[in-house]
């Protein structure tokens, strides 16, 4: 397990890599070894959250407190648990009142309908200074949030970066020097790199499958298979090879049967 230390305060920063690492050399041989990266300020951790599956938080001198900081990771697409290490700033406190000013009538399109449906269930908390049979509990409870979580595949483009379920990827095709993407709800994607690097990031998934050198395809998105075309959900259509007729047709058959 990927573990983010963010705090400002050096010695608690410390302490707290001391702890996760005894704790890890604990559980080397149960739940695993900890992977643990420690960070002094916001900009550092925020330019890579999506490798991490928990992040323990306390931010109180900066221009961005802890529960900012929390606010950002969920806003960039960040899932993990987030555990809140209260110290000067009670983070309790700071996020009820925060959702307390949460209309109740069903709006989804607010910065606070975030904090009511997500932080709720996503945000923890450890009081400082921290007791090591409480940050066993919560290690016990940000793995089995790992367990749980369904992984997302990272595209990334000239300009943006987007963290995109299996089931959101429709194909994608060679255009130039780009993979270009095609995802759901009319979404496309440019991404700099060959068709082979992009179908290694995919390939453990279960549902991609390449049609040629240049094109694979989310199988659950194939509308139409005939003699040497195939036609996607979004209308889009490719030729395949006589050589490559036959495989697409049984890992079409395969996903349609449930295998």
């Amino acid at each position: 397990m990927h573990i983010a230390v963010c705090d400002d305060n050096i010695a608690d920063r410390k302490q707290m890599e001391r702890l996760l690492g005894r704790a890890s050399d604990r559980r080397i041989h149960t739940t695993g070894v900890f992977y643990i990266d420690s960070f002094g300020n916001v900009e550092a951790v925020m330019h890579a959250p999506m490798l991490y599956n928990a992040f323990f938080i306390d931010m109180t001198s900066g221009p961005v407190n802890g529960f900012q900081l929390a606010r950002k990771l969920i806003d960039a697409g960040v899932t993990a648990p987030i555990v809140l290490c209260i110290s000067t700033i009670n983070y309790r406190a700071v996020i009820d009142a925060a959702i307390a000013e949460v209309s109740p009538d069903g709006v989804e399109n607010s910065n606070h309908d975030i904090l009511r449906r997500q932080l709720k269930s996503q945000i923890q908390y450890l009081n400082k200074p921290i007791r090591v049979a409480e940050l066993d509990e919560m290690l016990d409870y940000c793995i089995e949030q790992k367990s749980k979580t369904v992984p997302t595949i990272e595209l990334r483009g000239e300009k943006d970066t987007l963290y995109v379920y299996e089931d959101e990827i429709m194909y994608a095709e060679k255009e130039g020097n780009f993979a270009h993407v095609s995802l759901t709800e009319g979404r496309q994607i440019d991404i700099l790199s060959t068709m082979r690097n992009l179908y290694t990031q995919v390939a453990d998934f279960d549902h991609f499958f390449p049609i040629s050198e240049q094109v694979f395809i989310n199988i659950s998105f194939v509308e139409k298979l005939t003699l040497l075309k195939l036609t996607m959900r979004d209308g889009h259509s490719f030729t395949v090879s006589p050589l490559e007729l036959s495989l697409v047709r049984k890992a079409l058959e395969a996903y349609r049967s449930g295998l």
